[in-house]
């Protein structure tokens, strides 16, 4: 993601995959390279560590993954290089045994594929699972508690999402979060330098900035994508909202006034002329970025990640300074959310010995130094509270203490096919109400009607 080019690059769509849930991606197998350093392509071999096999021993397990979740990957060299460090101190724990890798070469193909593996009994030994998927996998993934200590030392979402009766099934290895971007310079001299905390409070200091300044005062993704409803459902959620109830069931009839509000904050937005109607059109945080760093705006609702990729492809030092993160704001500001993503190693190897071996791969991840070291490099963020306080990456940078506290009140997708649809149908209802096709209590109602109705079929 952090590349000089605004286009969408093969680890953009990756990530947004991962934590975002946005659409298919496809690779190809040439985009590996031929080898990595100190390995010898794959094949037979002594060399502990191939493109395509880790360890030399006898007992093989397999690893499902996507290209850039590997010592392989091309697109960031310090993040092939933990995962390197990772692979060897397996091989060298475990002499018995190997993992043959598996590259995925598209995301949704290999949910699809994972699931159909795993209901006919020959899934692979352990994958790469992304966290929404984690509750679609309940009854075929085996147990990694033994790999996790200090559960208390776990965010809240993580144990919401991977432990059922007392057993964590997966090891969230990272994770994500959404805030709000904003030029500290603007909101000093329009906010006292205090971000706001609610909608009436960005509506006006918003309305200020595109009064005087000549830029919009706030954007976000309102196009037909994945972000579109997982950035803003941290406001629906901050009210109480639950998107399905316990048994996955639609539950938008039920909280139909914490949905309205949202569609009619998006409507203030756009008649206030806080945030122009282009916003309909953004389906990219590249989008975001560029608005950002081009002065088209002052705030925007953004993914923790853009930090590094303003702090890259901004002119100075001082330029991208000028940004700072805080929570979205919401409806109340005695209210917080954030949706949180991220990926998980899944363990479903049945056999005993291969099982162990496997829940120790995933136990490498859940090393303090080690998630540190690996979230550092991939720029993500920690899924432990102690790795902010343990690791000085984390632990003296002024936005990672943000995005830690933000943490504190994240929360991830349920995992239950209606979702499917209720993202879909939330992104077309915002559309509507962004262009001014549908007032929000048209949009809501309508988006209720064919979600309830997709999940009666």
């Amino acid at each position: 993601m952090y590349k000089g080019s605004s286009r969408i690059t093969r680890r953009d769509a990756l990530r947004l995959g991962g934590a975002a849930g946005a659409g298919a991606f496809v690779a190809t197998a040439g985009c590996l390279g031929d080898a990595v350093p100190g390995g010898s392509g794959g094949g037979e071999s002594d060399e502990p560590v191939t493109e395509e096999r880790v360890g030399t021993g006898d007992q093989e397990l397999t690893h499902w993954l996507l290209p850039d979740a590997s010592h392989a990957q091309d697109d960031n060299p310090a993040l092939a290089k933990v995962y390197e460090r990772l692979f060897r101190t397996w091989a060298k724990n475990h002499s018995e045994f190997s993992i043959n890798l598996e590259y995925q070469t598209n995301l949704e193909q290999m949910k699809t594929k994972l699931l159909q593996s795993a209901a006919r009994g020959n899934a692979p030994s352990m994958a790469q699972v992304d966290s929404f998927w984690v509750p679609n996998f309940t009854q075929h993934l085996r147990p990694v508690t033994d790999a996790v200590d200090d559960p208390d030392d776990w965010y809240s979402f993580v144990k919401d999402i991977v432990v059922r009766d007392g057993e964590w099934l997966a090891v969230w290895k990272n994770t994500d979060c959404r805030a709000l971007f904003y030029r500290q310079d603007l909101i000093d001299e329009y906010n006292d330098g205090e971000p706001p905390r609610t909608w009436d409070e960005l509506i006006r200091v918003g309305s200020d900035v595109k009064e005087n300044e000549d830029m919009a005062g706030y954007m976000y993704n309102g196009g037909k994508w994945e972000a579109t409803t997982f950035d803003n459902l941290a406001m629906y959620w901050a009210q109480g909202g639950d998107l399905v109830t316990d048994d996955g069931a639609p539950a938008l009839r039920e909280n139909r006034d914490a949905l309205l509000s949202v569609f009619e904050f998006f409507e203030r937005t756009i008649d206030s002329g806080v945030t122009p109607k282009r916003v309909a059109n953004i389906n990219d945080y590249a989008l975001l970025r560029q608005a950002a760093l081009n002065g088209e705006t002052a705030m925007f609702l953004g993914g923790n990640w853009q930090i590094a990729t303003i702090k890259e492809q901004a002119g100075s030092e001082s330029e991208w300074k000028r940004w700072n993160v805080a929570e979205i704001p919401q409806r109340s500001a005695d209210t917080a959310s954030t949706g949180t993503g991220g990926w998980t190693v899944g363990v479903f190897e049945q056999d005993d010995a291969l099982r162990s071996a496997a829940t120790d791969y995933a136990r490498l991840f859940t090393d303090t130094k080690n998630m540190g070291e690996f979230c550092e490099a991939g720029a993500y963020l920690p899924t432990r509270k102690s790795v902010f306080e343990d690791v000085p990456f984390f632990s003296e940078d002024p936005y990672m203490q943000t995005f830690q506290t933000l943490l504190e009140n994240g929360r991830a997708r349920p995992g239950v096919p209606i979702y499917l649809t209720i993202s879909s149908e939330w992104q077309t209802a915002a559309e509507k109400v962004i262009t001014g096709q549908a007032t929000p209590a048209e949009a809501v109602d309508t988006m209720i009607e064919n979600v309830n109705a997709q999940a009666e079929e």
